[in-house]
């Protein structure tokens, strides 16, 4: 089988989920014994199955439509994987030559969708701790909720409608873009990662480490982690609260270090190299990610996989990952009580937090493992197409 990936960010250029999903995906897909190609906007000169085409990122839909369009190749493909609308004029390129029969019947066409991003577009809002606002979304974030996430729930819609299948990380995911875009088929397959060396988590030099890492807007709610590690400092008193990532909720989020006095105890290291958050996932005693919307992050996958303690909202994907109580904790969202108090136990507790990352670590390797994952999408490829 000859199969395309498409994927507008793309390591080590472009530092995203998608795009190391889309990575490790093709290498999995090709040790299976298949053909792969991966067409993005930049890549390795070393990757040989990548196909760099060049330009920004607001043309790269426009510029992969075209090339699937005029490519002599792009017939000869039994499956097209676009992730995100990025893909869209893809699709679209793809059904034109489907109807005009060229080719060997046509591509099977998969759409990966990591968010409905009329549910993003929701979750740009004033993010509260209980009944108080404890931060609001930065003039970027609004102008992104105005204009650009209308764009993007538009784009992704007609992605769903030109797709044979629409592929969504999780259930939550799933029905929010049945109700949101009108996808008419809707599989369930998450988001993996490789398996990762873990090391006993009561064995880490972190000591006491509490680690986020991510982009710092305002549904990731680092605002109310920060919040809550204030409990956890009166509490376990070798705590260290570290927050790997930059963003637009960055000067909020140093303005609540200063006013609660946790500047000896946190460290905002900025924006990172992946090696770096990596090294500092591998000295953490938990993973801390307190958004109130995602898709299926791959940091609390990578996390699993390491063997570190998970303490996360019980949102969107998280409880596909997290079962409370097995696994991790799940707290509510934007409760910063609730998540100081499991952050307490995960830190306190080394018996119990053995136990659960132990049950991380199966859960990911039956689930989450990327090789697992990869073998998911091919059965759903081996799928006649029903009705097309």
């Amino acid at each position: 089988m000859r199969y395309l990936l498409v994927t507008n960010t793309y390591p080590p250029a472009d530092v995203s989920g998608v795009g190391t999903l889309v990575a490790e995906l093709a290498r999995e897909i090709e040790a299976a014994g298949h053909a792969v190609v991966v067409w993005t906007r930049t890549a390795s000169p070393s990757d040989r199955r990548a196909r760099p085409l060049g330009g920004s990122k607001l043309l790269f839909p426009l510029a992969a439509g075209w090339r699937f369009a005029t490519a002599p190749e792009a017939p000869a493909f039994d499956a097209v994987h676009v992730h995100e609308s990025d893909g869209l004029f893809v699709l679209l390129a793809a059904r034109l030559l489907r109807a005009l029969g060229r080719g060997r019947g046509g591509a099977r066409l998969v759409a990966t969708l990591q968010v409905s991003y009329r549910e993003e577009r929701r979750a740009v809002r004033a993010v509260r701790d209980g009944v108080a606002v404890v931060s609001r979304p930065s003039g970027a974030e609004r102008r992104f909720a105005f204009w650009r996430a209308p764009l993007l729930a538009l784009a992704g819609r007609l992605t769903a409608r030109l797709a044979d299948v629409v592929v969504a990380p999780s259930r939550r995911t799933a029905s929010e873009l049945a109700r949101d875009y009108g996808a008419r088929e809707v599989a369930v397959i998450p988001n993996g990662v490789a398996a990762g060396v873990a090391r006993p988590p009561d064995a880490r030099a972190g000591g006491a480490t509490v680690l986020y890492a991510g982009r710092l807007r305002s549904r990731k709610a680092v605002v109310v982690l920060v919040r809550a590690f204030a409990e956890v400092a009166a509490a376990v008193p070798e705590a260290r609260l570290v927050v790997a990532g930059d963003g637009e909720q960055r000067g909020a989020i140093e303005r609540e270090v200063a006013r609660l006095g946790l500047a000896g105890r946190t460290e905002l290291l900025g924006a990172v190299p992946r090696a770096e958050v990596t090294a500092r996932l591998a000295r953490a005693v938990v993973f801390c990610l307190p958004s109130i919307y995602e898709g299926l992050p791959l940091a609390i996958l990578e996390a699993m996989a390491a063997g570190v303690a998970v303490v996360t909202t019980a949102v969107s994907g998280h409880p596909d990952a997290i079962v409370d109580g097995e696994s991790g904790w799940l707290v509510p969202a934007e409760d910063s009580r609730a998540l100081a108090s499991a952050l307490i136990h995960a830190l306190r507790d080394p018996a119990e937090r053995r136990r659960r990352t132990e049950a991380a670590g199966r859960r990911f390797a039956e689930r989450f493992e990327i090789g697992v994952v990869a073998r998911r999408y091919l059965e759903l490829l081996a799928v006649p197409v029903a009705g097309r």
